[in-house]
C-alpha cells in the first residue's frame, strides 16, 4: 500500500468518526426538539439487518455511517445495526425480526421470492457502470502451476457457502457455461463460512489449491495491508477495461436495501428519499465503498442464474409440476392412468405365467434327473451282467486259493506240524480273503445307486482297479492292454464311481470292437491307454484297433442309439454326461490305420 493510499484511508476513518459524533449530536438535539416531537411524537426504532461477509466489525464500520445518515434525515428515528450470516439473515426475515435488510443480489432474489420484501434502492459503486459489480474470482497462489479454470478441476477448493451468491454460485454457473462438469470441478470443495478473509489466509498457507472469493475481496485486503502484493493471481480474468478488480465470472447487480412488512410505507418512502439524497462524497458513501444509492434495478440476470442452476426459489419439484399438469389435463391423465394400469395387470399376468412355467420346468428337470440316475444304475447293472464270467473267475480264484491253503494246513495239522509251519498258510488265506472282499466291495460300489460325491482320486489307481475287473474277460478275448503315462500324475477331485463307469464302458466297447473286426487281418487285438498330464489338464486317450466307427460322433453319444445287437444305447451318453459334469470333454475319433480313439479331457486342480 502506497503512502498516499495510507493517508487517504486515515482521512476516511477520521471523517467517518466525526460523522458518527455529529450525527449522534444531531440525533440528541432532534430528540429534544419540540418541533420534532410534534412531527412524529415517539421515537421510531428501525432494526436493520446487514450481510456481514467480512465479519461483524467490518460490517459495522461499513454500514453504521449509512444508518447514522438515515437517522439524521428522518426525525425521531433510531436505526439499529444487526450483522448476520446468510442463514441468520434468512431466519430474521422469515421471523420478521428486522425492519430493513441490506444484502447481496443473490440473497435479495431468494428472500424476495419467498417473503414480502419491498426493494427501496440499489447501492451505486465507483467500479464499472456502478450498478453491476457483484461477481467472483477464482484465485490461486502466484507460484502455482494453474493457468485456467479447468486446471483446478477436482483439486482442493475453498468457498464461503454453497448458497453464497457473489462467490460459489456465480462461479458454478461460469464453470457450467465453460463446458466443465460442476460436480467434478467442485468434487473436493470446502465451505468455510464468513469472514472471507480467512479463506484467503488458508489458501496462502497451502491448505487449499484455489479459493472462490467475492470480486474485489483480494484488492480490498491488499489495500488494507492485510496481504502482500503478488502473492495471489486470478484465473481466467475477464474483467472489463473500466473494472479495477480481477474477475472470473459475469457481473451482477450491486447490493440492495429492502423493507419487510414490519414498517410502514411512509417510513420506507422517507428511507428511500434519504438514501437517494446521500452525496457521493459523503463519509457514509465512502465507508460503504460506493458513490451513493440509485433506484432499484432489475434482478432479471440473478433470476436467470438461479434458473440455469435449477435452484430458483419459485421452481417447483417435478412431482408438483406433474400434479399441476394432471389438474389441467384430467382426461389425458385418466388415459395415461388406465394405460399404466393395463400394463401393470398385463405384467402381473406374464409374471404369473412365467412363475408357473418355471415351477413346471423345475419339476420336469427333477424328474429327468431321477430318470437319468435310474438309467445310470440300469446301465451299471448291465455292465455287471456282461462281466458275469469275469467276475466269477475273479472271485473263484481267491476261493480256490483259500481252499488249497486250508486243505494244506489241515494235512500239516494231522501230521502234527507246529503252529509256525501253519502260520504262512493262514497268512496267505487272509490275503486271499482280503482280495475277495476287495472285489465284492468294488462290485457293490459299482452296482449300488449313489449320490454324486467328489473326492480325491488318482486316475492311475482307478485304471488299475478297472483293469483288474476286466482282466479275465480280456484274457478270454486275447486282447493285450498297454499303458503309458506322460508327465507327473496329479490327483483329481472327482466322482470316483462315475469315472470308473466311464472307463468300464470305453474299455468294454474297445474289446467288443476288436472282436467284431474281420479276422482276415492278421494283427493282434490290443488296447492302448495314454495318460498325458499338463499344467492344467489331463488328456486320457483310449484307442483300439477294432472295427472302427460305424456312425458319427454325435449319433454315438445320443441316448438309446446303439450299434450292438443287445446294447441299451446308454453307455456313451452316460460317459459324456459324467465327463461334462467334471467340466471336461468327451469325444470319439477314428484311429489310424484302423480302430477308434476315445479322448477324455479333465481339468486339473
Amino acid at each position: 500500500m502506497s503512502w498516499d493510499d495510507g493517508i487517504s484511508r486515515v482521512v476516511t476513518h477520521i471523517t467517518v468518526s466525526l460523522l458518527l459524533l455529529v450525527c449522534g449530536y444531531s440525533y440528541a438535539n432532534a430528540s429534544n426538539n419540540p418541533a420534532a416531537d410534534e412531527y412524529h411524537g415517539e421515537t421510531i426504532v428501525v432494526d436493520v439487518g446487514v450481510l456481514a461477509t467480512r465479519g461483524v466489525l467490518e460490517a459495522k464500520q461499513r454500514w453504521q455511517p449509512t444508518l447514522l445518515w438515515l437517522q439524521s434525515q428522518i426525525p425521531n428515528s433510531e436505526f439499529r445495526l444487526h450483522p448476520y450470516t446468510l442463514a441468520e439473515m434468512e431466519t430474521a426475515v422469515k421471523q420478521q425480526s428486522v425492519d430493513v435488510v441490506v444484502t447481496n443480489p443473490g440473497q435479495a432474489v431468494r428472500l424476495g421470492r419467498q417473503y414480502p420484501l419491498s426493494w427501496l434502492a440499489t447501492l451505486n459503486s465507483k467500479l464499472g457502470d456502478g450498478t453491476h459489480v457483484i461477481g467472483s474470482a477464482l484465485i490461486v497462489r502466484a507460484d502455482s502451476h494453474y493457468q485456467h479454470l479447468v486446471d483446478v478441476s477436482g483439486d482442493k477448493i475453498a468457498a464461503v457457502a454453497s448458497n453464497a451468491f457473489g462467490g460459489y454460485l456465480t462461479m458454478q454457473l461460469r464453470v457450467q457455461n465453460s463446458g466443465i462438469n460442476p460436480i467434478a470441478f467442485f468434487a473436493d470443495v470446502s465451505f468455510l463460512g464468513f469472514p472471507v478473509d480467512a479463506i484467503i489466509y488458508q489458501l496462502r498457507d497451502g491448505y487449499f489449491d484455489a479459493a472462490v472469493v467475492p470480486v474485489c475481496q483480494l484488492e480490498s485486503m491488499l489495500e488494507e495491508g492485510l496481504i502482500e502484493a503478488d502473492v495471489f493471481r486470478v484465473l481466467d480474468d475477464i474483467s472489463p477495461d473500466n473494472f479495477a478488480c480481477g474477475l472470473s465470472t459475469q457481473l451482477y447487480p450491486n447490493w440492495s436495501i429492502a423493507k419487510t412488512g414490519a414498517i410502514s410505507t411512509n417510513l420506507a418512502k422517507q428511507i428511500t428519499q434519504a438514501l437517494l439524497a446521500l452525496p457521493s462524497d459523503h463519509a457514509a458513501s465512502i465507508a460503504a465503498y460506493s458513490t451513493g444509492w440509485t433506484p432499484p434495478i432489475s434482478q432479471l440476470s440473478v433470476d436467470q442464474l438461479y434458473r440455469d442452476l435449477d435452484m430458483h426459489p419459485l421452481q417447483r419439484p417435478w412431482w408438483q409440476e406433474a400434479a399441476v399438469w394432471v389438474k389441467k389435463n384430467q382426461q389425458w391423465a385418466w388415459v395415461v392412468f388406465l394405460f399404466v394400469l393395463l400394463l401393470s395387470v398385463y405384467h402381473l399376468i406374464l409374471e404369473y405365467r412365467f412363475s408357473r412355467s418355471e415351477r413346471k420346468l423345475k419339476a420336469t428337470l427333477n424328474r429327468l434327473k431321477e430318470k437319468n440316475a435310474m438309467l445310470e444304475h440300469a446301465q451299471r447293472v448291465a455292465i455287471v451282467g456282461e462281466l458275469g464270467s469275469s467276475l466269477a473267475h475273479e472271485i473263484n480264484q481267491p476261493l480256490a486259493a483259500i481252499l488249497n491253503y486250508s486243505q494244506g494246513g489241515l494235512l500239516r495239522i494231522n501230521k502234527g506240524a507246529d503252529a509256525s509251519d501253519i502260520t504262512p498258510a493262514l497268512e496267505k488265506i487272509q490275503q486271499q480273503v482280503q482280495r475277495a472282499d476287495g472285489i465284492v466291495q468294488r462290485l457293490r460300489t459299482l452296482i449300488n445307486k449313489r449320490s454324486v460325491a467328489k473326492s480325491s482320486c488318482d486316475i492311475q489307481v482307478l485304471l488299475t482297479d478297472t483293469l483288474e475287473l476286466l482282466e479275465y474277460d480280456l484274457q478270454q478275448k486275447n486282447i493285450t492292454v498297454s499303458r503309458t503315462c506322460v508327465g507327473n500324475a496329479v490327483p483329481l477331485y472327482a466322482d470316483v464311481v462315475g469315472l470308473q463307469q466311464v472307463l468300464l464302458n470305453v474299455l468294454n466297447n474297445a474289446a467288443d470292437a476288436c472282436l467284431m473286426r474281420a479276422k482276415t487281418v492278421l494283427i493282434n487285438d490290443e488296447i492302448n491307454i495314454t495318460s498325458d498330464y499338463s499344467d492344467d489338464r489331463l488328456i486320457l486317450t483310449i484307442s483300439d484297433n477294432g472295427i472302427g466307427l460305424t456312425a458319427t460322433n454325435a449319433e454315438l453319444q445320443n441316448a438309446f442309439f446303439t450299434t450292438k445287437k443287445d446294447g441299451l444305447g446308454l453307455g456313451l451318453a452316460i460317459c459324456r454326461d459324467v465327463v461334462e459334469a467334471h467340466h471336461g470333454q468327451f469325444s470319439l475319433a477314428p484311429a489310424e490305420p484302423m480302430g477308434c480313439c476315445v479322448s477324455i479331457i479333465l481339468p486339473l486342480p
